[in-house]
């Protein structure tokens, strides 16, 4: 079974977070495959260490995928007018994509 960021400890989590919060119910985006899901679900790279999308169906690979999860939140403020007709808490698994 695959080691998710819910497993890790306080320390860990802080270290490889992606949203602002540590805990596991924050939402993270892929900007890959465009889902929401939660910073919980995400999984950890066996080599790399890495922190991956949840989704098995995703096209990142564990050395970039870090680079394609953001925050929720953060990336909606980042991106405003593109991301404004984004809920507030998404559904998982829900496509969301860019204006």
């Amino acid at each position: 079974m695959k080691k998710q960021y819910r497993d890790l400890n306080e320390e860990e989590k802080a270290a490889c977070r992606i949203a602002e919060d540590v805990s596991d119910q924050a939402w993270v985006y892929c900007t890959a495959c465009q889902r929401a899901m939660r910073q919980g679900d995400l999984v950890l790279a066996e080599i790399e260490g890495a922190l991956q999308c949840a989704y098995s169906d995703c096209v990142l690979e564990a050395n970039i995928a870090v680079q394609g999860l953001e925050g929720w939140e953060a990336y909606r403020k980042e991106l405003g007018y593109e991301t404004a007709h984004w809920p507030e808490e998404p559904m998982p698994g829900e496509c969301y994509e860019r204006q």
